[in-house]
């Protein structure tokens, strides 16, 4: 019978490798039709703090707001929404990491 080896894996994902996936994969929540963007905020100790992806605001319908890059006017457009979540997500994140 032969032993089974009992060493560690050595084509384990580093850390940047993994915080980049799970950037990706939130990505993959975004409902943009033109553009899908993630993001994974972490500590000094390698710890997930926050994860969003470009979306509309809790609580707002993704069928009521525009999802248009351009129209006659600011507020047809996704940026004004989109932007303002986004920045709240990563403020709330950032609060967060401080507190601990």
């Amino acid at each position: 019978m032969s032993e089974v080896s009992c060493k560690k894996r050595d084509d384990y994902l580093e850390w940047p490798e993994y915080f980049m996936a799970v950037a990706f994969l939130s990505a993959q929540r975004s409902k943009d039709p033109n553009s899908q963007v993630g993001a994974c905020i972490v500590n000094a100790e390698n710890k997930i703090v926050g994860i969003g992806y470009n979306g509309m605001p809790n609580g707002c319908s993704d069928d009521l707001l525009p999802w248009r890059r351009t129209a006659e006017k600011k507020l047809d457009t996704k940026y004004p929404y989109g932007k303002m979540h986004f920045c709240s997500f990563l403020l709330s994140s950032i609060c967060h990491m401080l507190k601990s």
